[in-house]
């Protein structure tokens, strides 16, 4: 676990110009809350729906506590300095995990599908031979983003919260 103290404050997005991952900052409550009013990202991910500015920058210091302890990570996708959505690395004890969650104006680009190999390539490199990705039942961009970035089905699983999920491995 030791590699993870030292999460990369950026990682470059490297089949779109200008695109990166940047650690998400306490000014980035805004955009969480931007995502939480989305309708098909609380459905598909654990943002809740709708936030208020001080549960964004509750969940904003939260994200920002556990990059700082090494446990999880959550990055701004941005192009050109936009930001467009997030996406992380978490560290639970079956090995890591990637997510992710666009804004409709960053969707149909391969951002996603980008922001899950540059995640990906790191821990591997970080010595995690294996990532996880879970999708919810119906989520098809999802499961597309997955095979995309090059994840192989791997079976069923319960999240953390209860939920049936597909899950997909890096290979």
């Amino acid at each position: 676990m030791d590699a993870f103290l030292k999460l990369p404050e950026t990682l470059p997005l490297d089949r779109t110009a200008g695109a990166v991952l940047r650690l998400l900052g306490e000014e980035d409550w805004a955009l969480k809350q931007k995502l939480s009013e989305v309708p098909d990202i609380p459905r598909w991910t654990l943002y809740p729906p709708r936030m208020s500015e001080t549960q964004a920058r509750r969940r904003s210091q939260l994200n920002r506590e556990r990059a700082a302890v090494g446990s999880a990570a959550r990055y701004v996708v941005e192009v050109d300095e936009k930001p467009l959505g997030t996406a992380g690395i978490a560290f639970p004890e079956r090995g890591p995990e990637v997510f992710y969650a666009l804004l409709p104006v960053g969707r149909g680009a391969g951002l996603a599908t980008e922001a899950v190999r540059a995640l990906t390539q790191w821990a591997v490199e970080s010595g995690h031979p294996v990532v996880r990705l879970h999708t919810m039942e119906g989520n098809h961009a999802s499961e597309n983003v997955a095979k995309r970035a090059g994840y192989t089905r791997a079976g069923q699983d319960t999240d953390d919260d209860g939920t049936v999920v597909t899950v997909w491995v890096s290979q």
